[in-house]
């Protein structure tokens, strides 16, 4: 769902739930606070449940939801995005930079929306842009040699992808295909090079790490 769509109903079973039980299966948490009760699934199986402070504090599989899912902010149509500067940490090319860097590199992110079966990132293109999935799912998926897609990665809300991109223009080793409405913000890798080119020891520790991400994919 867009948006807007999803903040109606959001809003329509806040309103038409009191004083009745509500039961709402889900992968999106933004209205999981408001709840008397979460009970997360995994395969089939009950792994987790309680109360939203609590499930936060176990540091389980619904922490990591919340987190790679928390650090955004959406206009209701869809057509802007933000991303707060301390949820730039969780992506490691640019969790070595400093509280100011981050808030500059914040305000560099351009809103996309694509609509279902868009190609995002052509495999072979060369890579000049850096993407987080704020909201959807994308199919990640490689041409074979036959002339066959192979499935790699199914990403979804608070994925990236294209991280090696920022500091070294190579090709695209795949290609990601939208399967769902999606909302995207990307980052230039100009705009990144302009902001690390003034210190050099920044700079080198970042190639260090392109180098580790590049040698282990």
């Amino acid at each position: 769902m867009d948006p807007a769509t999803a903040a109606s109903i959001n809003d329509s079973l806040e309103h038409l739930g009191k004083g009745r039980t509500v039961i709402s299966v889900t992968h999106r948490l933004e209205a999981a606070p408001k709840a008397d009760g979460i009970f997360v699934f995994r395969e089939g199986r009950l792994i987790e449940n309680g109360r939203h402070d609590d499930l936060l504090k176990m540091k389980g599989v619904y922490a990591q939801l919340w987190n790679k899912q928390s650090g955004f902010s959406i206009s209701e149509d869809g057509t802007q995005a933000r991303v707060d500067a301390a949820r730039l940490r969780d992506v490691p090319i640019l969790s070595e930079l400093d509280e100011v860097t981050l808030g500059a590199v914040a305000g560099l992110f351009v809103t996309e929306h694509f609509v279902p079966r868009r190609l995002v990132v052509h495999q072979g293109d060369s890579g000049d842009k850096f993407y987080i999935l704020v909201r959807g799912r994308v199919s990640v998926v490689r041409a074979e040699p036959s002339g066959e897609e192979k499935p790699l990665a199914v990403l979804e809300d608070g994925d990236h992808f294209g991280e090696v991109a920022l500091m070294r223009r190579i090709p695209r080793t795949a290609s990601v295909r939208t399967l769902t409405d999606c909302v995207l913000l990307s980052l230039q890798r100009e705009h990144f090079l302009r902001l690390v080119e003034a210190n050099p020891q920044l700079k080198q520790r970042l190639e260090e790490i392109t180098t580790l991400r590049t040698e282990s994919e």
